[in-house]
């Protein structure tokens, strides 16, 4: 665990109680954090980041509203297709060092 909280430095700049519980919701499930991984490597389409991470559209979906609510991930629409990208500038503003978040993360998956 105390990797997780290492992962995070102070935050500077007030940041309201509900941002943090968005945030901290985010987080707080396996399947947001594989999204998160998969997106820190590249821009996905929905369509292909469902079938990459063996979920449901409508699964994925709700995942990603949770994620864009807290500002980690930007969705564009072109024509009938999303993509969704991190949005590192959230990332930077919580002082969260995403790379090292997930191989925390990870390591606690493998053992």
């Amino acid at each position: 665990m105390r990797g997780y909280i290492d992962a995070c430095t102070y935050w500077e700049g007030l940041i309201r109680l509900a941002d943090l519980v968005r945030l901290f919701k985010a987080l707080g499930d396996e399947s947001r954090l594989r999204i998160l991984k998969a997106l820190a490597a590249r821009t996905f389409c929905v369509c292909d980041l469902a079938r990459t991470l063996g979920i449901s559209q409508p699964t994925l979906s709700h995942h990603l509203k949770i994620l864009r609510d807290a500002g980690l991930v930007i969705g564009e629409k072109e024509g009938q297709w999303t993509y969704c990208r991190l949005n590192a500038q959230a990332f930077e503003a919580y002082g969260i060092d995403l790379d090292r978040l997930l191989a925390v993360w990870e390591q606690e998956v493998a053992s």
